[in-house]
């Protein structure tokens, strides 16, 4: 759907099908958003910006795909299951699929497309860092809450940020090293959504999207409340413009209704969102606009 912030008004942008949307990620040089359909095990995507927004099964997966990354310079997507202990890799049209074993329940995968390095969450062990091919796998974080179902790379200062399941934010370097706890919601519970943009940390607890600056010791503003679980947050930037995409995958039933401290912030932080209620995808553009998908 689209939101238009200052109207509020709202139109269909793309049907999804599904109950469950874990990840999305974008292919800069084609312009399709991809993501995993959770209990339709498939990866989907639909072209954007674009009027013809028609979604399009690119692969079937094994069941419950829920993290996915997309390698534009390569041609490829990643992508992991649910309790699978393997990464799979195809081209971008659903050709070529190649599974690369040997991780351990998986759950988000980041990339760090200029340094070509991929990071990736094993929920109940740590962080791994490795090359796309997972060649030079290592550790670099040993979680001690487990599980940790959401993190998120700021490539800008070469940091990681993540929540675990006591509620504590954490962050380190992308070497694993200088960890620090940004803050921590004292809520033991699954924590599925984090991005970071800027100076600032978007994150989730249950159907409130809240935002905290990168500096410890400083309370989150709530910018939304939904009726039911948010589920992912991905922040993107399209390299060589100054467009900023927040996609949100969200589940809720009623309208959008940010806070007037809310829309002041999100225009400060960001041109474009992408958001999802009954786990939709949204974009924020310049003109104050928001798309989500239904």
């Amino acid at each position: 759907m689209e939101y238009d912030v200052n109207t509020r008004n709202v139109a269909v942008l793309v049907e999804h099908g599904t109950n469950a949307v874990f990840a999305l990620d974008y292919d800069y040089k084609n312009r399709y958003v991809y993501f995993p359909r959770y209990n339709i095990h498939d990866i989907v995507r639909f072209s954007y910006p674009s009027k013809n927004r028609t979604l399009q099964i690119v692969v079937q997966t094994e069941n419950l795909p829920v993290g996915i990354a997309v390698d534009s310079a390569n041609d490829h997507i990643y992508w992991v299951i649910q309790f699978g202990n393997k990464l799979s890799r195809c081209y971008l049209d659903g050709t070529n699929v190649t599974v690369l074993p040997t991780l351990s329940e998986p759950w988000v995968i980041r990339l760090d497309a200029s340094k070509r390095w991929m990071y990736i969450v094993e929920e109940n062990i740590g962080i791994s860092k490795s090359r796309l091919q997972l060649a030079e796998n290592q550790t670099i974080v040993n979680f001690i809450s487990t599980p940790v179902r959401c993190m998120d790379i700021d490539t800008d200062e070469n940091r990681l940020y993540w929540i675990n399941y006591n509620g504590d934010m954490k962050s380190a370097k992308d070497d694993g090293s200088d960890v620090k706890t940004i803050l921590s919601t004292n809520v033991r519970r699954n924590y599925y959504a984090i991005g970071v943009f800027g100076s600032y940390i978007y994150y989730t607890i249950s159907n409130q999207l809240l935002m905290v600056t990168k500096t410890p010791g400083f309370t989150s503003t709530v910018l939304y409340n939904g009726t039911s679980l948010i589920t992912s947050i991905f922040v993107f930037n399209q390299s060589g413009r100054y467009t900023k995409l927040y996609e949100l995958l969200i589940n809720f039933d009623d309208d959008i209704n940010l806070s007037k401290q809310g829309q002041t912030e999100l225009s400060k932080n960001c041109k474009k969102w992408f958001m999802n209620p009954k786990l939709a995808s949204g974009v924020r553009d310049d003109s104050g606009k928001f798309y989500f998908s239904p």
